[in-house]
């Protein structure tokens, strides 16, 4: 049964909670209905609630309103969330939007565009603060009361020569008690860490995180100032991929979302699922392989995920981390001493968690199946030392292997890393029960 809507009280709700509420409130509401909240709103509130919903989630609601009132809100939206929801809608409607917005900021938008959304290009905002370096400290409190009226927030305020290259920033305190005559090239402060307009995302965040500014500005090839990273920026970058690490790890696709077709997810997860059939059969011949032994003793069926499981876990705690590792860049570059250094630690803790959780599943089987004897234990427990020693090294070298490969390791690791686990806690139980079944009771 579908809901009815009091557009007009949603609207006037919306429009008194904070941006991001109101945000949180569109996304929950059906595309049409949501459009038709938005034309009720002014064009500057409905731009700051697109900003903060999911850009596909944005583009959908302005694919369902009148292109005029659509672009309107766009073009009140800062200039990078705007690229971000642009990028999420067919060509031509994409296209006729941009032709009816105002030419600067449809050649802003376009400008914006022509960078990789992963890069520090893609993410960036073009609204930045700089000064020529020839003008002088009144000039400059001037310019800067002026600009103050049109941004909406002002990080820090750059300094620029002739040819828009970044020379230098700007301290408040410098500026307000130097001479009013004196040149910001005489104040400023020479040395800014810049980022490359090419950069990737991932680096740009890492750097924001090590240098604590609550901004960083973008620099193209010939060190010309284009554009300005703020703190929001970075957040929106970690919290994306995170969500989209997190999707990968499990088969899904990065670009699903919760409101994505039927279709697309489809498309997205059926390649890797494929892939995974494939590998769990490997895991179906080792247990083919010794029907024999589990004919004979039935007793170790009840053992078989008990094995499985713990090597799965330890293998998903390993390889968390080395993704986490390649993900914030500091194992991407794979250091060799390092990479060592991970698989002999990794080693050591499999070996003792498996010391430990085998010594423990000992003491159960034993007291659980005391009439098969103390052999039955001893058995699950080596099992279990080698399963969770291979789990934890498999774990922390397959993502590297698959980076390697150029393989997304996030998506692609798990699938392989759960096979070696598989087969290699099946292989060492019921392989060490044919070994010695001449003890087993």
């Amino acid at each position: 049964m579908e809901t009815k809507y009091d557009v007009s009280k949603v609207a006037a709700e919306v429009e008194s909670e904070a941006a991001a509420d109101g945000a949180a409130t569109m996304e929950l509401l059906p595309p049409q209905v949501a459009a038709e909240v938005a034309h009720r709103l002014d064009a500057k509130r409905a731009g700051q609630i697109m900003a903060r919903m999911d850009a596909a989630r944005a583009a959908q609601v302005m694919s369902r309103m009148a292109q005029p009132t659509a672009a309107r809100v766009l073009s009140a939206m800062d200039p990078d969330d705007r690229v971000d929801c642009l990028c999420k809608m067919r060509p031509p409607l994409h296209e006729a939007l941009v032709a009816q917005m105002e030419a600067a900021e449809a050649d802003e938008t376009r400008r914006l565009e022509q960078y990789p959304s992963d890069t520090a290009g893609g993410i960036m905002t073009t609204q930045v603060t700089a000064l020529p370096r020839n003008l002088t400290v009144e000039q400059a409190v001037a310019e800067l009361r002026r600009l103050h009226e049109q941004l909406h927030q002002m990080f820090y305020v750059y300094v620029v020569d002739e040819q828009r290259r970044l020379v230098g920033v700007l301290s408040m305190r410098n500026l307000i008690l130097a001479p009013v005559d004196g040149t910001l090239e005489q104040i400023m402060i020479p040395r800014v860490r810049s980022v490359p307009v090419d950069m990737d995302q991932e680096e740009v965040a890492r750097q924001m995180r090590e240098s604590r500014f609550l901004a960083l500005p973008v620099v193209d090839h010939e060190a010309r100032l284009v554009g300005l990273i703020t703190s929001d920026d970075v957040v929106d970058v970690i919290q994306e991929e995170a969500t989209e690490d997190m999707q990968r790890m499990f088969g899904a696709g990065a670009e699903e979302r919760l409101a994505s077709p039927w279709q697309f997810s489809f498309v997205k997860r059926i390649g890797w699922l494929q892939v995974n059939l494939g590998t769990a059969f490997l895991a179906g011949a080792v247990v083919a392989l010794f029907g024999a032994t589990i004919g004979r003793f039935a007793v170790l069926a009840i053992y078989i995920p008990v094995v499985a499981s713990m090597g799965g876990n330890a293998a998903a705690q390993a390889m968390s981390v080395a993704i986490r590792g390649i993900s914030a860049g500091g194992l991407g570059r794979t250091d060799r001493k390092l990479l060592h250094h991970v698989l002999c630690r990794e080693a050591i803790v499999g070996l003792l968690t498996g010391i430990v959780v085998g010594a423990t599943t000992a003491v159960i089987a034993w007291l659980w199946q005391y009439q098969h004897g103390i052999a039955l234990g001893i058995i699950v427990a080596a099992a279990l030392v080698i399963t969770q020693t291979l789990a934890c090294v498999a774990g922390a070298a397959i993502p590297f292997v698959m980076r390697k490969l150029n393989f997304d390791p996030a998506q692609s690791a798990t699938i392989f890393t759960t096979t070696v686990t598989d087969v290699s806690g099946l292989a060492s139980l019921l392989g060490l029960a044919t070994i010695f079944q001449g003890f087993l009771k």
